[in-house]
């Protein structure tokens, strides 16, 4: 199985990137740095998404690194033969766009899972919650400190990325 990551040096992309070679995967990494991506051999890198498709069984789609470029990636996916689509999003996709701030820095989470939904693909869309790389500044000195404490009666915790089995495993929709 080949699985191309797209924004593969991003906070989601990079431990996607290694959690998928520790599983065994064939990775292709998109980046637009490609000479300092800093990936283990066997991960081939590119600076184009269209570029890594061929022979391609999965592709994580993320809309910031796709910018313009996502309805054209994922219709490059179908023709190239792609099987599967995973679609970062954010939980808060149906909302009112006024209420995304993360849409402010490229964030298309509707526009990634409305495509991926009529892309005739099989497809998954992820919808984290919270990132625990987004509080490092909030929360790196009580860490420091070694004053951070768990909070008992919260309902979730940040999530450090997504699964490497969302992106092989079987099944759709």
């Amino acid at each position: 199985m080949t699985i191309v990551v797209t924004g593969a040096t991003g906070n989601v992309g990079r431990p996607l990137v290694a959690d998928l070679v520790a599983e065994g995967a064939r990775v292709r990494a998109v980046t637009r740095t490609p000479s300092a991506a800093g990936f283990p051999s066997r991960v081939e890198v590119f600076d184009s998404p269209t570029d890594a498709l061929t022979g391609a069984s999965a592709v994580f789609l993320n809309s910031r690194a796709l910018g313009r470029q996502l309805a054209e990636v994922v219709a490059q996916c179908r023709r190239a033969g792609v099987s599967k689509l995973v679609a970062l999003s954010a939980i808060n996709a149906d909302d009112d766009f006024s209420r995304q701030p993360s849409r402010f820095r490229g964030d298309r989470n509707k526009e990634v899972e409305q495509l991926a939904v009529e892309s005739g693909l099989a497809w998954v869309s992820l919808r984290p919650a919270v990132f625990a790389t987004n509080f490092a500044g909030m929360w790196s000195a009580q860490l420091r400190a070694d004053e951070a404490a768990a909070y008992g009666p919260a309902t979730t915790s940040p999530a450090r990325s997504c699964s490497p089995t969302t992106l092989s495993a079987s099944g759709s929709r």
